[in-house]
């Protein structure tokens, strides 16, 4: 994982790469070559009560020839 502090507008350059978004400043905070390697930044216990909005959100950026990703749990 590296951590970055990048506008979400150079999304771009990070194509086929995971990224955690900080949601509430539309920042990229970090980026890694797999969801667990941002997942420290993006996941919670079900004890914490961090709002949900506070809390990064993970994206898989698509390169140029594939279509968007669809997660589901």
């Amino acid at each position: 994982m590296k951590k970055v502090n990048v506008s979400v507008k150079y999304m771009a350059r990070f194509a086929g790469k995971w990224i955690a978004i900080d949601t509430i400043k539309h920042r990229i905070i970090a980026v890694g070559n797999t969801l667990k390697e941002i997942g420290p930044l993006v996941t919670r216990t079900m004890k914490d009560k961090t709002p949900d909005e506070k809390i990064p959100a993970a994206f898989k950026v698509p390169r140029k020839d594939e279509g968007p990703y669809v997660l589901i749990l």
